[in-house]
């Protein structure tokens, strides 16, 4: 008894150096199982106040290391939030923060973008398509309980499969409460390949879409080996499938 009493010193401090460094060891299977196994942390270090993690994108069989880190860093207080925490990467275009308070999280709005080549290190089937041009995320700024409103533009879009370059510009739009309720909407803006359709998610029920891919009739023949790739042929357009 003696001899476990005297090992208390040790157990809190063992204690602590576990809080020091919760988020590096917790964050790490919070993205990888929210992502599905697509996003991978390969290595991170820091302490609760400030660190940086190296991420990774996985196609189920390789990992591709994304250039650069992602960086947090944690302060008490301030902006009306109890914690808050500053993350930042060369590929945001300023900072995102987040906040939390007793009335739960908010995002600052932000935006983020990034090689649309990336998506084909995620596997099928963008490892096929093998995607080109710029992807750009940004969203409204967020709180609990409140709508989203996020959208994503692939812009200068291009593919390994197409002759034809560029392909267009595309916008996927997420509108909605992520806890009853969720939208999304898929446009072209410009472009020989048009892509449309629409999506539903309800909590606890799972995403249902219905998307389509066609070609403007002067294009058809240049890109029918891309178009044969994003989904199957009903009628003159190609069901998108749901990856």
């Amino acid at each position: 008894m003696k001899r476990l009493r005297g090992l208390w010193p040790f157990a809190l401090i063992a204690l602590a150096v576990l809080v020091w460094n919760y988020p590096v060891y917790a964050v790490s299977g919070s993205i990888e199982s929210a992502s599905g196994g697509k996003v991978r942390v390969l290595s991170s270090h820091g302490s609760v106040w400030a660190g940086q993690m190296q991420l990774g994108l996985s196609d189920g069989a390789r990992v591709y290391a994304i250039p650069e880190a992602l960086a947090w860093h944690l302060r008490l207080g301030g902006d009306a939030s109890w914690l808050g925490i500053e993350i930042t990467h060369p590929k945001f275009v300023q900072p995102l923060h987040l906040g939390f308070t007793g009335a739960g999280i908010t995002v600052s709005s932000g935006e983020l973008r990034m090689p649309a080549a990336w998506l084909g290190a995620t596997g099928a089937p963008f490892n096929t398509i093998r995607p080109e041009g710029l992807l750009q995320l940004s969203w409204l700024e967020w709180q609990s309980g409140k709508s989203i409103n996020a959208t994503l533009k692939w812009l200068d879009a291009q593919s390994a499969l197409a002759s034809i370059r560029p392909l267009g510009e595309y916008v996927i739009t997420v509108t909605g409460n992520p806890d009853t309720r969720l939208d999304m909407t898929l446009a072209t803006n410009k472009g020989p390949l048009m892509l449309e359709g629409s999506g539903q998610w309800t909590n606890g029920q799972r995403f249902v879409f219905n998307g389509y891919a066609s070609a403007q009739e002067r294009s058809k023949d240049a890109l029918t080996g891309l178009l044969s790739q994003m989904g199957r042929l009903e009628g003159d357009r190609y069901r998108l499938g749901v990856f």
